[in-house]
């Protein structure tokens, strides 16, 4: 139930924590990401609608045909630059207005090959040709907002009606003057021009909107719109070109200076917004995340101490030993399995009895036993506990090794020849037997499968020597050292790999055994474990007692 309800309230805080952050860090991303795309974007944009409106006025005109080419291709180079900086990686994080900009424009362009044909051929008239290339310019039907963008939108599509009054003024000057459909076109495009530039003036940033109203008082605009009013009055005629193209480029170049000028101001209003979103965001999902892990360690360790109370109570007597609790799942998982492999193997000589295989099954069934009463007795050991099996009287070494050796499932592979005589302490014998089966066990394991283990022992100054010794790969300098701080811990270590060595220096430590690793001369690995001599002694001569100075054996 406890777990349950920890599992509940960490989910409910990862979810508290997403609610907050995502939005946060969504927000943050789409700013920057919309400062560098507009700032990749804007300007191919602008030469890419800048080209189209030249070939759109050299369409209508009698201006020489190499002249046209010439001007298509550089209208094509300004397609091609604009389609490189539309690829970035940016795309799929956000999707900006510049971004929008920049697929519509492509994908109306993509019609120029198709275009160009038809006015090639004749199929357009003048008229049809500017109405042509104004679709792909700008679509219609775009109205403004009343936000900065909006108004740069705004102020950038009067532009553009300027630069389609003139290639339309130019279309029926090469004619005979314009029609009574061509002035109502005209003054439908002139009013809308005013009623966007107006409209922009109102929504452009503070400098911006100053460089607005300079321009709205120019000379230029003043006689542009002359200009237009005579036309839209007027019944015949055309404007003088002299007068119109003066006021046109003046004014067109003073809309271009306006429209850049906005943009680079809203854009640097907008970076301290997408910095300060940068940092909120950096706030709520860092701290937020710290917070969040805190919580959930805390909810962790208190759920630790208040299954550990119980069991704390009981072993305090018995020294400062822990409960690793990954460590005794780990050996349940391996008691289970042994005792399912006992039992199948039980009800088989249950079934095969007096068969000639019975001795070796027997056997079998009697190395299984050996290796789950080592698991039962290492748990009790390592919690703090004292295992039932005791020996009351001195044990032989010889049998210290064979009984350690039988309680791994390799234990074909040990050879133990060279074991000097010598009887260890009966009290010592549960945890010798327990060390060296951890060491025998990593031997097995690292060495190759068909190499043997070899068991020396001979008595020294220092005590009695044991040295177990494989033929595997041995180990680096690191692993040696990490191996001996390990065994010297009082606490388990992360993970498993490990958690044998951990098990041979609390045996170790609790009879003063000293175990030291090193690589052998010919390679492999030694692990030599020496004993104190007040735990070991030599032969009994004729049944004399040992050694006065032998620890005390229970009798």
């Amino acid at each position: 139930m406890n777990r349950r309800i920890t599992l509940i309230g960490a989910v409910l805080l990862v979810a508290f924590w997403a609610a907050a952050a995502v939005p946060a860090v969504t927000a943050a991303v789409r700013a920057l990401a919309d400062r560098i795309t507009a700032d990749r974007l804007d300007r191919p944009i602008d030469e890419a609608v800048l080209a189209l409106e030249a070939e759109r006025r050299l369409s209508v005109t009698d201006r020489p045909i190499l002249e046209l080419t010439a001007q298509r291709g550089r209208t094509d180079d300004a397609a091609e630059r604009l389609r490189q900086a539309d690829r970035s990686w940016l795309d799929h994080l956000t999707t900006s207005a510049s971004d929008r900009t920049a697929d519509d424009l492509l994908s109306r362009m993509n019609g120029l090959a198709e275009l160009r044909a038809s006015v090639d051929a004749g199929r357009l008239d003048r008229r049809e040709t500017v109405t042509a290339y104004t679709d792909v310019i700008a679509p219609a039907g775009a109205a403004p907002q009343d936000t900065t963008v909006g108004g740069i939108l705004a102020l950038s599509r009067s532009r553009e009606i300027l630069a389609e009054e003139d290639a339309l003024l130019a279309a029926v000057s090469s004619g005979r003057g314009p029609t009574a459909d061509d002035r109502i076109s005209l003054t439908r495009l002139a009013g809308a021009r005013r009623v966007l530039f107006a409209t922009a003036g109102a929504a452009l940033p503070d400098t911006a909107a100053r460089r607005h109203r300079d321009v709205a008082g120019s000379t230029a605009m003043i006689r542009l719109q002359r200009i237009e009013d005579r036309l839209a009055v007027s019944s015949d005629g055309i404007p003088d070109p002299s007068a119109w193209s003066p006021a046109f480029n003046e004014l067109n170049t003073a809309l271009w200076d306006l429209q850049d000028s906005a943009t680079r101001e809203a854009a640097d209003a907008a970076t301290p917004r997408a910095v300060t979103a940068t940092v909120w965001a950096g706030t709520i999902g860092g701290v937020g995340l710290v917070a969040l892990l805190g919580l959930l360690i805390a909810a962790r360790r208190t759920r630790g101490a208040g299954a550990t109370t119980a069991v704390t109570a009981t072993t305090v007597a018995a020294g400062p030993w822990h409960r690793p609790g990954g460590l005794l799942q780990d050996l349940d998982r391996r008691n289970q399995g042994l005792l399912q492999r006992q039992m199948r193997l039980l009800d088989a000589l249950a079934r095969r009895a007096g068969d000639e295989e019975t001795a070796a099954d027997l056997h079998r069934a009697a190395n299984f036993g050996a290796r789950l009463r080592r698991n039962v007795e290492k748990g009790i050991t390592l919690t703090g506990g004292v295992p039932e099996r005791q020996w009351q009287r001195l044990v032989p070494m010889t049998d210290v090794v064979r009984d350690a050796a039988a309680e791994i499932s390799d234990q074909d592979r040990i050879t133990t020849a060279d074991v000097a005589s010598a009887y260890l302490a009966g009290t010592a014998t549960t945890d010798l037997v327990h060390l060296l089966a951890e060491l025998l066990e990593n031997a097995a394991t690292f060495a190759p499968a068909d190499s043997r283990i070899i068991v020396d022992g001979e008595h020294d100054t220092a005590g009695y020597l044991l040295t177990v010794t494989d033929a595997g790969p041995g180990m680096t300098d690191d692993d040696l050292a990490t191996g001996h701080e390990v065994m010297a811990a009082p606490d388990p270590p992360p993970g498993g790999t490990w958690w044998g060595l951990w098990a041979a220096g609390r045996f170790a430590a609790r009879q003063d055994v000293t175990v030291h690793l090193h690589n052998g001369y010919d390679g492999g690995l030694v692990a030599a474990v020496r004993i104190p001599p007040s735990l070991v002694t030599g032969r009994p001569a004729n049944g004399a007692e040992p050694r006065a100075d032998l620890q005390t054996v229970v009798e």
